[in-house]
């Protein structure tokens, strides 16, 4: 068929999708799909035809955010009215009413898709992982227990194929280092790429166009699922998430393809590693309830800092600190000043800092404080 026009549909990272581009040359008229849809608009209301036809169209994935609900309804017709018999249209992770829309034109052999899809990988360098989780034990201090369970879990993941995700739930006291130990995972097997949400934000049912894809022209964790550029997933604080978004964890946590009334995603070896502030199973269990509680792969318990502990992290402070009071006083005087007001437990790393800070904001002020 000589003018079938063929469909580009390119699945992934906005990054992937430039990468994925055509260089077209000087001659080639490129149009982008939401210039076209408001050029359209004026036209309309000027009572003017719109009769141009675009050869290359490109629609990004954010184009589906800049139409009204009504128009979103019949995106892969408004498509078509603006393109040529045998156009390239190229379009960026395309919701599921222009997906079934142009999975019809094909069935009756009107035109042809081509699929490209991201492929998400875990760093498998087997010669590195030993020094990589060797780096994260000093970065983490005093979780020894923590860092050998995370380790157990990101050996399994880079020997093995799985397509069902793992979701690792990191549980303890605030501050205790949990956030960065996500991100120490995040910087050795993801290349530093992840998708972080905190879930305390969603405090409300007015969230749930975000989490349920009601609204088709909103942001949606399905359309952000679609243009993730790793495959590590960040929920933190699930704690504080109302219950009533739970059912969406449901399908998450327990197959290998995410669907939302707007999208559909291949979710296939994701890890989903989880937050909260809970301090035991059982009150996790009790809590969240057993539907969400069983569908976790892996609880590791983040244990409240030993006395030896909060001593090595408050020198490490102080001497992080060192250019702040250098010219006046030692590491040692600090910590004389600083020691009096740090409990040997019950300290976190938050709380640590906010002495420290103090004490260095005291003493130095201790300089002119007479002249007050």
């Amino acid at each position: 068929m000589k003018n079938k026009r063929t469909y580009h549909i390119i699945i992934g990272s906005k990054t992937y999708f430039n990468t994925k581009l055509p260089n077209f040359d000087e001659d080639t008229e490129v149009s982008y799909f939401l210039d076209l849809v408001k050029l359209s608009d004026e036209f309309k209301q000027k009572g003017r035809s719109f009769n141009f036809k675009a050869n290359v169209l490109i629609v990004k994935n954010d184009n589906y955010h800049g139409i009204t609900e009504q128009a979103h309804d019949r995106l892969g017709a408004l498509i078509e009215e603006l393109i040529e018999d045998n156009a390239d249209i190229f379009i960026h992770n395309p919701p599921s009413v222009l997906s079934l829309y142009l999975e019809n034109l094909k069935a009756r052999d009107v035109i042809r898709i081509v699929y490209d899809k991201e492929i998400y990988q875990i760093n498998r360098d087997s010669g590195k992982f030993v020094k990589h989780m060797k780096e994260i034990a000093q970065n983490i201090v005093g979780q020894n227990s923590a860092i050998e369970e995370i380790s157990k879990s990101m050996w399994y993941l880079t020997k093995t194929e799985r397509k069902k995700p793992y979701v690792i739930m990191l549980y303890g006291n605030s501050s205790l280092g949990k956030t960065e130990l996500v991100r120490e995972i995040a910087n050795k097997f993801f290349d530093n790429k992840y998708l972080e949400k905190h879930l305390s934000m969603f405090k409300n049912g007015t969230y749930s166009d975000y989490f349920f894809g009601e609204k088709p022209n909103r942001r949606t964790l399905g359309y952000e699922l679609l243009e993730r550029e790793s495959n590590l997933i960040f929920l933190d604080e699930l704690d504080k998430c109302p219950e009533y978004f739970f059912s969406v964890f449901y399908t998450l946590f327990d197959n290998h393809i995410f669907k939302d009334t707007s999208y559909e995603v291949d979710i296939s070896g994701l890890l989903i590693i989880l937050t909260s502030n809970f301090s035991s199973k059982e009150e996790m269990q009790k809590d969240l309830g057993l539907p969400i509680y069983y569908r976790i792969d892996k609880f590791i318990r983040f244990e409240d800092f030993s006395g030896q502990t909060i001593y090595e992290m408050t020198m490490h402070e102080i001497m992080n600190r060192f250019d702040d009071y250098k010219y006046k006083y030692t590491p040692e005087e600090i910590y004389a000043e600083v020691s009096p007001l740090i409990q040997s437990q019950g300290e976190n790393a938050r709380t640590i800092k906010y002495q420290i800070q103090n004490t260095i904001e005291k003493i130095l002020f201790k300089e002119i404080q007479k002249a007050f």
